[in-house]
């Protein structure tokens, strides 16, 4: 058991599992005694500590350095297996055009500590501890479609489960697993996690603030291109699982 806790294949997901658990647990806590602005601060400090701390550990497991793991390489790789997520991005912007009315509600302070520095600080510690940690294990062994494959669906389980840890929501754990399925497709072939973060941090803004600072207009075109989000998505998933069978580049 030792040896498998161990093994370099494994110990990213034993890993990110743990470090993922812990997040949860210390936000949860915090949670009981801080909301609004003080909330979001301290959320985007503790999600960049963690990221920091997953450096860290990438540097002492794989013994890669932080400038080989955010380094800027592999980027038409990495941008051509997103095209999937890059599909789902701009129909879900065009979506937000069509029914945006105005922004209400939204205080400078959340504007910058949850709209900004939190979506931020989320790409960053997200993509390092559920597709860097997770997904690292895959350059060890046999490079089969197979181990990849599962090593994706793992990214997508976990991912997805993440978001639905304070309470069941079907929907959004195929949402968000797909999007974590998509984003992991872009790592396992190209080997770049910037391009991940950044899409993830550019999503989370119009998510963010889809989410219940805008005020939409409801008009014929925006509830009809709304219609077919769960169609989108399954073409995201689709287009993603296709690319998963391109080769992966160093």
């Amino acid at each position: 058991m030792k040896k498998i806790f161990l093994d370099k294949r494994y110990i990213g997901i034993f890993l990110a599992l743990i470090l993922g658990v812990l997040f949860v647990g210390i936000s949860l806590i915090v949670l009981n005694y801080l909301s609004g602005t003080p909330w979001y601060l301290f959320s985007s400090i503790l999600r960049l500590l963690f990221g920091a701390g997953i450096l860290f550990i990438v540097n002492k497991v794989y013994g890669k350095t932080v400038k080989q793991v955010l380094g800027f390489h592999n980027n038409k790789v990495a941008l051509v297996s997103g095209i999937g997520f890059i599909v789902y991005f701009l129909y879900y912007v065009f979506v937000f055009a069509a029914g945006y009315e105005a922004i209400v509600n939204l205080p400078i302070g959340i504007l910058i500590t949850k709209i900004i520095l939190q979506q931020i600080t989320t790409g960053f510690y997200e993509e390092l501890n559920y597709r860097l940690l997770i997904l690292e294990g895959y350059s060890y062994g046999k490079r089969t479609i197979g181990r990849k494959i599962g090593y994706a669906f793992l990214s997508f389980v976990i991912f997805g489960l993440l978001h639905v840890v304070t309470g069941w929501d079907t929907y959004a754990f195929l949402q968000t697993g797909i999007i974590g399925f998509a984003f992991a497709v872009i790592y396992l072939n190209s080997g770049n996690i910037i391009i991940p973060m950044l899409l993830h941090f550019i999503y989370d803004i119009f998510a963010n603030l889809a989410g219940g600072y805008i005020e939409w207009n409801n008009s014929s075109l925006f509830i009809s291109v709304n219609s077919i989000f769960e169609i989108v998505l399954v073409v995201m998933f689709i287009l993603s699982f296709a690319l998963l069978f391109k080769k992966s580049k160093e």
